[in-house]
């Protein structure tokens, strides 16, 4: 599997707020209007975070995929692979690094399809994407939009 990210290093020295609780908002546009938004609630003791494909307005497509070689021979069966934006957010001693990530699937649904003789385990294949990297002060406040690389249009706000 390719794995790149869309790479946020937030560093800086390390600030609470009054509620013990840094905050992250996360609002992510695609370019045919599709809304993402997240939110993630960080205390002192955050480790780290995986999201996967941020739930949307879009359902999980269902893909074809193939096991040979069972007792009764292949088998075919659907998995449920969403696609879209996420993130991935890491504690790093005073520091946190977020990932955001573009999930995509390689099908291969025609190509199972097409099998009639000869069989192969054939299984679609989640894919992240790189966008961009941006740093920011851990200890001071910030909001900004960005367009991205890919049509995303991003919207963060961080509050320690």
């Amino acid at each position: 599997m390719k794995h790149s990210a869309l790479v946020f290093a937030l560093t800086g020295g390390l600030s609470i707020g009054a509620q013990g609780m840094e905050t992250l908002h996360i609002e992510i546009v695609t370019p045919d209007g599709h809304r993402y938004r997240a939110e993630q609630s960080l205390d002192k003791d955050f480790d780290s975070y995986q999201s996967g494909a941020i739930a949307g307005d879009r359902a999980p497509r269902e893909y074809q995929a193939i096991r040979c070689g069972g007792p009764w021979g292949a088998i075919k069966y659907r998995l449920s692979l969403t696609s879209g934006p996420g993130y991935e957010l890491y504690a790093k001693g005073s520091n946190l690094l977020l990932q955001i990530v573009e999930h995509s699937v390689i099908s291969a649904d025609q190509t199972i399809a097409a099998m009639s003789v000869h069989c192969i385990d054939t299984e679609p294949q989640q894919v992240l994407k790189a966008v961009a990297e941006i740093k920011l002060d851990r200890g001071s406040a910030t909001t900004q939009q960005l367009r991205l690389a890919n049509g995303y249009q991003l919207e963060y706000r961080y509050t320690p």
